[in-house]
């Protein structure tokens, strides 16, 4: 017996071997220090796992969770009363094959024929309750996956840019597909799963005490071993989950930037290159996974094992018990199902486990991201007001003393000045990477200044710190392509969905695109593909121009939005942008003389601050 206990206090202490010396026994002293110890050290665990915020990090996922869960309650609820019923029904079977065999056993007709009947029934309620489990399961799976999506992408749409520029846009991908999937398979599987597990162990478990307690004994034996194992494999399983997970949104990434960049990937003739990272990537996620699926087969070779040697032992004693008499050929039947429904469901209890760990992975991705600062939308109607003003006397945009840095000590500039009046081209100039975007940014308030202030408003009116709010005032065009699967019209809708057809033509032809749009065999309805590949450089420009002048909004940015234009469809379509409406604010970030011209201001950004210059000063920069 002390030999006994000393292999448990082994197994107990995580596989630690410990020393005792010459000695194979232990005094009764000996190990009640030692089980003091062991119970000290896990109290100490636990304290320490508090300590460090788990508990509390738990806590916040399981009520994120339930957020979504306390939706559908009553689907839920109806799915977990399914599950529980089949359940019962399965128990019912073994008690009824017990009936059976006894019947067979007994030559009893008129008791074979019920119970017959009735074992008929059990299988068809089984098989009915399966189909109708089956169909909600799937409709309460795809409105709380829905439900899930929804929620995460709007959040992180409206999620403060600041914050979310670190992420890549791959992984946001996973996360709101990827992670948003697990979290809502488990909401939907993990409580009716228990529930279920639940009935079956503590049904069977009372119909073998009912009637032989040691047989429930037998049957529960491994359950020790079982839980230590599944309490040793948690911390690895978690990390496995991670690095999976992590694997996912990474082979995510890079397979949109390829598809994405595919024509500058053939251009420059490096295919087998690409290739061979998506197979390196391919090659470390199999490396992850065979690792994984190593480890699990370990653990499930020593609970197989152990489950067997249960069985083995079920089933002997069974056997017996019925070579003495004591029991029917239908109990000892009943025994060995009841049996192996005990060792099952605990098991089962147990695999939740991998489950649980891999869904608090995603929440955690999940709430990382839904957790960060949103788009302050407090000036939202004082905006509207100025906006609505902005038609009799425009709307100006002036920064004051700013110092904007993206890191600590590493400024982009300080003590910046600027300002753009209503009705005026305020253009920006200066060296690539000096900050002209990034003033851009600063005033769509994307970004925030350090120091300094940034404001928008009416010359006679109200004015507002640039935030989410002002971005109503603000018509954007960016470097690059800003198109949108879907047809000419759609895209131009995007920005005033209930435009009429007179307003998208008229907006096309204030950007000189009506010309080339007219000649489309469906015009408007026209498909633009993505990424806008069926048009020019030109075209796709004017296009967004057109887009932004529909917008109808008091200050428009020019972001190097006319490079690919030649001088004389530049100059067309600033003239056509003021002339549409005269009190329009444009700002131009450009590089090109052409536009200098016909600007009101001309701002350098350049060795860390921003200032006017001249005439003289604009010549000097263009000679350089």
């Amino acid at each position: 017996m002390p030999r006994i206990y000393c292999n448990i206090s082994f197994l107990y202490s995580g596989g630690e071997r410990v020393e005792y010396g010459n000695g194979i026994f232990l005094s009764q002293n000996s190990m009640l220090r030692e089980g003091e110890e062991n119970s000290m050290n896990e109290i100490r665990r636990i304290i320490y796992r508090i300590r460090e915020g788990r508990l509390k990090q738990l806590i916040e996922e399981l009520l994120w969770m339930y957020v979504y869960m306390r939706q559908y309650w009553l689907l839920i609820g109806i799915y977990i009363l399914l599950g529980a019923s089949s359940s019962i029904l399965s128990l019912g079977t073994s008690v009824v094959s017990r009936n059976l065999v006894d019947a067979v056993t007994g030559v009893n007709s008129m008791g074979i024929i019920w119970v017959a009947v009735a074992y008929a029934m059990v299988g068809s309620s089984q098989i009915f309750i399966n189909a109708v489990k089956s169909q909600l399961s799937l409709k309460v799976q795809l409105k709380v996956t829905n439900e899930i999506r929804t929620d995460i992408y709007e959040k992180v749409l409206r999620t403060n840019w600041e914050s979310l520029a670190k992420y890549r846009s791959g992984d946001l991908l996973y996360r709101v597909n990827g992670d948003a999937n697990i979290v809502a398979n488990t909401i939907l599987s993990f409580v009716p799963n228990m529930v279920s597990i639940l009935i079956s162990f503590v049904g069977a478990f009372i119909i073998v005490m009912r009637n032989d307690s040691m047989m429930a004994f037998i049957a529960l034996l491994g359950a020790p071993v079982s839980f230590l194992t599944s309490r040793y494999s948690a911390k690895r399983m978690r990390d496995f989950q991670r690095d999976n997970q992590s694997m996912a949104s990474n082979r995510t990434v890079f397979n949109q930037e390829t598809f994405q960049n595919l024509q500058f990937i053939k251009a420059f003739g490096i295919l087998d290159r690409v290739t061979e990272k998506f197979r390196q990537i391919q090659n470390e996620t199999v490396d992850i996974a065979l690792k994984q699926n190593k480890f699990q087969q370990r653990m499930t070779i020593i609970t197989s094992l152990v489950g067997q040697v249960v069985g083995y032992a079920c089933y002997g004693f069974a056997a017996f018990r019925l070579w003495q008499g004591q029991i029917s050929y239908g109990t000892m039947t009943m025994f060995v199902s009841m049996a192996s429904s005990l060792r099952s469901s605990f098991r089962g209890i147990l695999n939740l486990m991998p489950m649980l760990i891999r869904t608090g992975i995603s929440v955690e991705r999940i709430m990382e991201v839904t957790n960060l600062p949103r788009d302050s939308m407090e000036d939202k109607e004082e905006a509207e007001e100025i906006k609505m003003k902005a038609k009799e006397q425009g709307v100006y945009v002036y920064m004051q003393e700013v110092d904007f840095a993206y890191e600590a000590g590493k400024w982009i500039y300080q003590n910046a000045n600027f300002r753009a009046e209503p009705g005026e081209i305020v253009a920006l100039i200066g060296p690539s990477g000096q900050g002209k975007t990034t003033t851009l940014n600063l005033l769509l308030g994307l970004y925030h200044p350090q120091q300094g202030k940034i404001r928008v408003g009416n010359p006679s009116g109200n004015s507002l710190k640039a935030s989410s709010s002002t971005r109503c005032l603000f018509s954007y065009i960016p470097q690059g392509n800003t198109l949108f699967t879907g047809s000419i019209k759609e895209n131009m809708s995007m920005v005033k969905p209930k435009a009429s057809e007179e307003e998208i033509q008229a907006a096309l032809e204030a950007a000189c695109a009506w010309e080339f749009v007219e000649k489309l065999e469906h015009g408007v309805d026209t498909e633009v593909y993505e990424r806008g590949n069926r048009f020019s450089e030109g075209q796709k420009q004017r296009l967004s121009i057109a887009r932004a002048i529909l917008a109808d909004a008091p200050i428009m940015i020019l972001d190097e939005a006319t490079s690919a234009l030649d001088v004389a469809m530049e100059r067309r379509v600033l003239r056509s942008i003021i002339k549409k409406d005269p009190h329009r604010t444009v700002i131009v970030a450009a590089h090109r003389p052409s536009v200098f011209a016909m600007c009101n201001r001309v701002y350098k950004v350049e060795n860390f601050s921003i200032t006017e210059i001249d005439k003289v000063e604009l010549q000097e920069f263009l000679n350089q």
